[in-house]
Order: C-alpha cells, then sequence, then structure tokens
C-alpha cells in the first residue's frame, strides 16, 4: 500500500520499504552545540479539545495521519509517525527531519508491537481556523505537540552539529514538472502526510507515483528517501507542484524468490525531476528526545 509505505519512508528515511524494521539506530549521534526549545513559532499554542490514543490490540488496515473538518485520525500506527508529523525542521530547507535527524527515539515509538489509534477532535471554537488549509497545517503542530507532551511527557530539545549533506539545486537543463493548477482535479488522489495528494500506477515492472500540490521539501523525503545523508533544498522553487516519478516494482513484490531491493538510487530519482544533488557540508539540525512515556489508557 503506497500510503503505509510513504508513513514509513517518512519516518525511516528508506525508499520501498515494506516492513518495518525496528530497532532503528537513531542514536549514535550527539551534539555539544547551541540548543533552543522545539516549539511552535505560532505565538497561540492550539490544542485539541478532546483527544483518544488507544493501543490497536486488533490489527485490521493502517492509515496514516488523516485530517478530517474536524478531527485528526491515525489508525494501527505507530507513535514515532506524530513526532514526525509535529515538529519539522527550522532551517537547512527541508520539510521533515530525516532519520539521522533524530536522537534517542526507543525502539517503541516506531515498533511493529506498539501500534496505537489516535482520534483528536477540534475545539468547535477553532473549527473556523482549522477549515482554512492556510492555517491547519501550523495549528497541527501545535496541536500534536500539546497532545504528545501531555499524553506521553514528551520533552524534546533541538541541537545543531556541522555533518555531511546533500544540497538539491536544479540541473542545467531545468525541472522537469510543472506548477500546480489549484483548480485542476485529480479523482482518486489520496492525501498526503503534510498536504497535497497521490495517485499510483502499476504494471507488471513498473510503479508510476503521482504527487499533485507538493512543495520541494516536503517532496524531496517522499520521493527521495534514505540518500545516505540529510537533503538541503537549494532549489529556490518556492511553489506547489504536480511531479510524476517511475520506480522498478520491487523485488519482494514481484513473484519468484525474494530478495535484497535497494532500488533507485536517490541520485537516479533527482534526475528524473532535473534536479541533481551535489555532496557538501553543512549545519544539520537535530531533534533530541530528552524524556518519553507510553501513553496512559483511555
Amino acid at each position: 500500500m503506497e500510503v503505509l509505505r510513504v508513513a514509513r519512508r517518512l519516518l525511516l528515511g528508506t525508499a520501498g520499504v515494506v516492513a518495518l524494521m525496528v530497532p532503528v539506530v537513531f542514536a549514535g549521534l550527539r551534539s555539544v552545540a547551541a540548543q533552543e526549545p522545539a516549539r511552535p513559532a505560532e505565538s497561540k499554542q492550539w490544542k485539541f479539545a478532546v483527544v483518544s490514543v488507544r493501543r490497536n490490540n486488533s490489527g485490521g488496515p493502517q492509515h496514516v495521519g488523516v485530517a478530517t473538518a474536524d478531527r485528526y485520525q491515525m489508525k494501527n500506527l505507530f507513535l514515532g509517525y506524530l513526532l514526525r508529523m509535529a515538529y519539522v525542521p527550522q532551517s537547512g530547507g527541508a520539510a521533515f527531519y530525516s532519520v539521522d535527524q533524530f536522537i534517542g527515539m526507543p525502539a517503541w515509538l516506531i515498533g511493529d508491537d506498539d501500534h496505537y489509534d489516535v482520534d483528536a477532535k477540534v475545539d468547535e471554537a477553532d473549527l473556523a481556523d482549522w477549515q482554512n488549509p492556510a492555517k491547519q497545517p501550523a495549528m497541527l503542530r501545535s496541536m500534536l505537540q500539546a497532545m504528545l507532551e501531555d499524553r506521553l511527557k514528551l520533552v524534546v530539545h533541538r541541537s545543531t552539529r556541522e555533518a555531511p549533506v546533500y544540497l538539491l539545486v536544479v540541473g542545467k537543463n531545468g525541472p522537469k514538472f510543472k506548477e500546480t493548477n489549484p483548480g485542476e482535479l485529480h479523482p482518486g488522489a489520496r492525501p498526503m502526510p503534510g498536504g497535497g495528494t497521490l495517485s499510483r500506477e502499476q504494471n507488471d515492472d513498473q510503479v508510476t507515483v503521482h504527487y499533485f500540490g507538493v512543495s520541494i521539501a516536503q517532496l524531496a523525503p517522499f520521493v527521495l528517501g534514505d540518500a545516505g545523508r540529510p537533503i538541503q533544498d537549494r532549489t529556490g522553487l518556492t511553489g506547489k507542484y504536480d511531479v510524476t516519478i517511475q520506480r522498478p516494482v520491487p523485488l519482494a513484490a514481484q513473484p519468484g524468490p525474494a530478495s535484497s531491493d535497494p532500488g533507485p538510487s536517490a541520485s537516479s530519482v533527482a534526475e528524473q525531476l532535473g534536479l541533481k544533488l551535489e555532496p557538501a557540508k553543512g549545519q544539520v539540525e537535530l531533534l533530541v528526545i530528552d524524556h518519553v512515556e507510553r501513553p496512559s489508557p483511555n
């Protein structure tokens, strides 16, 4: 399922992941650089009116977090996904933290044995703002942070270190995708975390994925996956775009004996987009987990 694969790619930073691998090595990186509280930039601390966080013991379909007209819901998924949605880098031009930018993430937050259902209702007084597409992303981050701090006793801080990075830049022939037409409809496309939608087509040996209404900073972790180092957006492209990516069908999904399938490299995928990755050194922002607890039942 592409949406589930996207969710795992977001948190684990690996393209085409089918089975979640835990524990993931988030430790091993430490920083003594300047630190700052990881709080939303917005002046108001938004909060959900009612929150239900329940351990999923029944299995069933797994659904990434989806914002509806009056709430936010997630089904049968690891809680670490919510950290990825709640906290975004304040520097470097990326829309999400990569796997190496989380420090101190316990295995249970991303484990297949620790899945949860989340149902969080927005206060009626906040619905007008919540239903405003320009305001909802910041509201959601603030609300998720408040929920994690309350239910998981989460304490985090941001830190920086110098490390190898890739700079995502425009190739010499320009980008190979178009700016989004807001009036164009895409029937059957599914919501993506962070905004935009996607749809996919598959034949015997190739998967084609269409992304609609996404930013370059948002697109990089979805499409480029784990490049081996953080990717910093230097394209200068600030709009919303429609992008199509073609990938071979993962070997594990094809008939016959299973084998390792690293998939296409981040560089080759970038080339499909008319972009390229340039190795460099830069300041990398980290999200350090100082304290977190399993949520109490409710």
